[in-house]
């Protein structure tokens, strides 16, 4: 016959462990925050390079991924019929994706 009786102190006191563990934890994080916030001193400074990266960036942020014309174009020849769609052309650039896609 086994002793289950020690079941649930068992229980409680692997809670009790468990707890304490995160306190570790939590009480380590304050101390790192602690030490890194009081270097208020501290300046970062950036290279030519990063600060023409970031340049770049707000210049890719303020221009439009559309090309306005080439959508009035070819919204202009749907209207009208012209449009012509080559299916050809439209399977061999699926065929390319899938096989870029599989290597």
């Amino acid at each position: 016959m086994n002793d289950i009786t020690n079941i649930n102190s068992n229980r409680a006191q692997l809670n009790s462990n468990q707890s304490s563990s995160v306190k570790s934890r939590n009480e380590a994080k304050q101390e790192n925050n602690t030490e890194s916030t009081s270097s208020i001193g501290d300046r970062v400074t950036l290279t030519d390079t990063a600060s023409r990266l970031k340049d770049i960036e707000q210049q890719l942020n303020n221009t439009s991924s559309v090309d306005n014309a080439r959508v009035a174009e070819v919204q202009s020849a749907i209207s009208s019929g012209d449009y012509n769609v080559d299916a050809d052309r439209i399977a061999d650039k699926m065929l390319s994706f899938e096989n870029f896609m599989n290597k």
